[in-house]
């Protein structure tokens, strides 16, 4: 697997004073950190780090679109400045 480099770097903020570092990566595919999703879910980035490796739990399924999912992969990220 090609590791992935970020691209873009910005700051998401999907709930009102939370907000969480988002990336683009050189696919195009934007994600957010990893420590700042667990932030965003109110959770410790270990335990997000665990539910990654069983995503969607089964009573959970039905709600999540078909094309989401949640992956642990290493990035690349170089600083610009």
């Amino acid at each position: 697997m090609t590791e992935r480099k970020a691209v873009y770097y910005g700051q998401v903020e999907l709930i009102p004073g939370i907000i969480c570092d988002g990336y683009v990566l050189d696919d195009d595919t934007a994600v957010m950190s990893e420590r700042g999703t667990a932030d965003l879910l109110g959770v410790h980035h270990k335990s997000l780090q665990s539910v990654a490796v069983n995503w969607p739990e089964k009573t959970l399924k039905p709600f999540v679109d078909k094309g989401f999912s949640v992956a642990v992969n290493r990035v690349e990220v170089a600083s610009i400045s």
